[in-house]
């Protein structure tokens, strides 16, 4: 019985405690309830104290409360779980991105009693095949998948140190730091002095209130006013808040954008609900921003400019000293000083220096390289005049040698450069805000669309790197095939013989026999084994709504399907007791499918055989029942039944050139096969020497 689910609450699994954590890691109840009932395994795994397996878990709990089954529905034995876990994996294996690879675990097979879901899933898994189809070789969006991640909301915002909120009033001030105070500074300042001693240590500076309209301001003091914090948005006062959350997101969301874009354009309808021009203009918006937050090289050619004199600064200056010391060294060495008679009276009785004098005569030359020197760092920065003024404080007029730049005035100059920089930022900081700040739900819809996007899209590549095709649902029960391929033999050895079978009722069953119970006799090495598992793999796609590995294949949905694999050796009575309680599950009248591997090495063979024929017979009973029991004692079991039980063969014929048995992979249907072990001691006879061949010869002799 399906259940309504409306809060964390409505969930077993989850109490107090793991609900505040969801709710604080996802940002509200609502979000994290779409999360957990969409199945976004990846996001929930990342919530503190819930790892995969948990949040796999929770997921599959929801899902079946609201579907009223599980997996175990269908799948009722260990090794049906198995062989469903193996194939999942093989799925999983075309993910492109780590969301998709857990999220593809909500896929289950369904009984029969929820063929709707089925039918639905076909429906939809159809159409990711026919996208794999279009797409699967297209480098572009098999490069930008794996680039999206879940958009991640865990992070601290770095405090914006250039900015500052300045008050006069004690309520304005405490909400502004209420506010803001986490992001920028925040100050209180009652007089023009106070605001001015502030506003000097900040690059932009907001007014908060209207008090400070009559003051008069130095040049260097420019506010920004701003009276209404209460009305103002983010984006006028903080834009980086806005900012970070698509920045530390931005490759996720400039690649999903592009996705998107790339779908359209192959005329695949994808996230219908934004137009193209608003997905190109989110695009151009997010392209000025980097991954810090910061406005991109090539936004603003005068950001640029003043980024190379920053860059450049310092070496331009002590290149330009370097070439003026230089040209100052080789005037004082062509230069020749002649002192009057008056003058050297006067150094000589100490009334005047003599470096006062040569400095006298050199003031030209200094002079003029000195301006050689300014003009040397302007025209290598390019810089405005404004700029030149700083440069030319950076000398000193009185002679001085080797010349020095003032390093306080080129810190003035840097501090000035530094200023108009974050001053044009802010600008462009404001605008991309200002559209981000209502494109957030957007950019979360689409990224979590494209990574659906590739859970569909994983499954496709599957469907179409092994072939598969999508079966055909008929009345039942029976299934059968043509060119049936082991999907596990294909992933191992890259190469599989296909297989043509049937069991009951289909189109592909021998004339006149739709027999629904099956004992599969035949050679060692023949393939009996990887047959059943090529039909679990096929039954347990086929119910999940996926294609199966065959090149044409029909079946009818059944209830639940029992696969039991071989073996290992002779039970205890324990084991063997606990073995025959598993079996006595198929005795109910449900429809099922039950896989069943040389079941007779539990106990000696005349037991297991009769053992065998009471469980066909009571398989045969129910209508509703196909089973395919693989065995060497299908002869001694046809003596323990009167049931009607065709008997299918894999029989070697021979070996090859190579020692291989040749073999026919399909069944035989009506015809007991031998499991010809004369031909293994043949092979060996053949394959070895001495006393071992001389072994191996003497056994051969036997089966004449």
């Amino acid at each position: 019985m399906s259940v309504d689910i409306r809060s964390l609450r409505d969930i077993p699994r989850i109490g107090d405690k793991m609900a505040k954590r969801l709710i604080e890691h996802f940002g509200s109840e609502s979000l994290a309830l779409e999360a957990i009932v969409g199945g976004d395994i990846a996001s929930i795994s990342q919530v503190e104290g819930m790892g995969q397996r948990y949040a796999i878990t929770l997921v599959h709990d929801v899902r079946s409360r609201k579907e009223g089954v599980t997996a175990c529905d269908f799948l009722k034995t260990r090794e049906a779980m198995d062989v469903y876990e193996k194939v999942l994996d093989l799925v999983k294996g075309f993910a492109h991105t780590s969301y998709a690879r857990d999220k593809l675990n909500i896929y289950i097979p369904y009984p029969s009693s929820r063929s709707d879901i089925i039918m639905e899933l076909r429906s939809s898994v159809s159409s990711c095949m026919d996208t794999a189809r279009l797409l699967k070789d297209d480098e572009e969006i098999l490069a930008l998948l794996p680039k999206v991640k879940q958009l991640s909301f865990k992070f601290t915002i770095p405090k914006v140190r250039d900015r500052v909120i300045v008050t006069a009033d004690q309520k304005v001030f405490e909400y502004a730091r209420e506010r803001f105070g986490s992001m920028l500074d925040v100050h209180l300042a009652r007089s023009l002095s106070e605001f001015i001693d502030t506003a000097r240590g900040y690059s932009h500076v907001i007014a908060a209130d209207d008090a400070y309209l009559s003051f008069d301001f130095p040049e260097d003091v420019r506010p920004e006013f701003i009276t209404d914090l209460k009305g103002a948005e983010n984006w006028q006062i903080i834009p980086e808040k806005d900012i970070s959350t698509f920045a530390r997101n931005l490759e996720s969301i400039t690649c999903s954008i592009r996705v998107v874009q790339l779908l359209r354009s192959k005329g695949i309808g994808f996230y219908a609900g934004v137009p193209d021009k608003d997905l190109g203009k989110l695009a151009s918006v997010l392209s000025v921003i980097d991954e810090n937050g910061n406005i991109t090289a090539g936004t603003d050619k005068e950001v640029d400019r003043l980024r190379y004199v920053m860059a450049g600064l310092d070496q331009s200056v002590s290149i330009a000293v370097r070439n003026a010391n230089a040209k100052l060294d080789e005037c004082l060495v062509n230069s020749e000083f002649t002192l009057r008679g008056q003058e050297m009276l006067k150094v000589m009785k100490g009334s005047v220096e003599l470096k006062d004098l040569v400095g006298k005569k050199l003031r030209a030359s200094y002079h003029t390289v000195v301006r050689e020197c300014a003009g040397e760092v302007c025209s290598t920065l390019s810089l405005e005049k404004k700029e030149a003024l700083f440069v030319d404080s950076l000398f000193p007029e009185e002679i001085t040698h080797p010349l020095e730049a003032d390093r306080e005035q080129l810190n003035v100059l840097r501090q000035h450069i530094e200023k108009k920089i974050l001053k044009r930022q802010l600008e462009h900081k404001r605008e991309v805000s200002r559209v981000l700040a209502s494109s957030l739900d957007t950019v979360r819809g689409m990224v979590r669309e494209v990574l659906d996007f590739d859970v569909g899209f994983a499954i496709g590549c599957f469907a179409s790197s092994h072939n598969l095709v999508m079966p055909e649902i008929v009345e039942g029960p029976g299934f059968g095939f043509e060119k049936g391929r082991n999907m596990f033999i294909l992933s191992r050895h890259g190469k599989v013989v296909p297989i043509d079978y049937s069991v009951g009722g289909t189109r592909f069953s021998p004339q006149g026999d739709p027999k629904r119970v099956v004992l599969l006799s035949g050679v060692n090495s023949g393939g009996k084994t990887s047959m059943l598992e090529l039909l679990a793999q096929s039954v347990i796609l086929a119910h999940m709504g996926f294609p199966v590995p065959a090149s044409a294949f029909e079946l009818s949905f059944t209830d639940g399907m029992y696969y039991f694999a071989k073996s290992k050796g002779t039970l205890d009575a324990g084991a063997f007791e606990t073995t025959l309680t598993e079996f006595a599950v198929v005795a109910d009248d449900t429809s099922k499918l039950v896989l069943v591997d040389e079941l007779e090495s539990i106990t000696e063979p005349g037991a297991s055989a009769k053992i065998i024929a009471g469980i066909l017979e009571v398989l045969t009973e129910n209508r509703r029942s196909m089973a395919v029991f693989v065995s060497h004692l299908s002869e001694l079991i046809l003596e323990n039944t009167k049931s009607s039980i065709r008997v299918d063969g894999i029989e070697a014929s021979g070996l090859d050139a190579d020692l291989n048995l040749i073999v026919d992979r399909s069944p035989r249907y009506d015809y007991i096969a031998k499991s010809t072990p004369e031909l293994i001691v043949e092979r060996l006879s053949k394959k070895t020497s001495g006393k071992e061949q001389e072994f191996y010869a003497r056994l051969r002799e036997k089966f004449r």
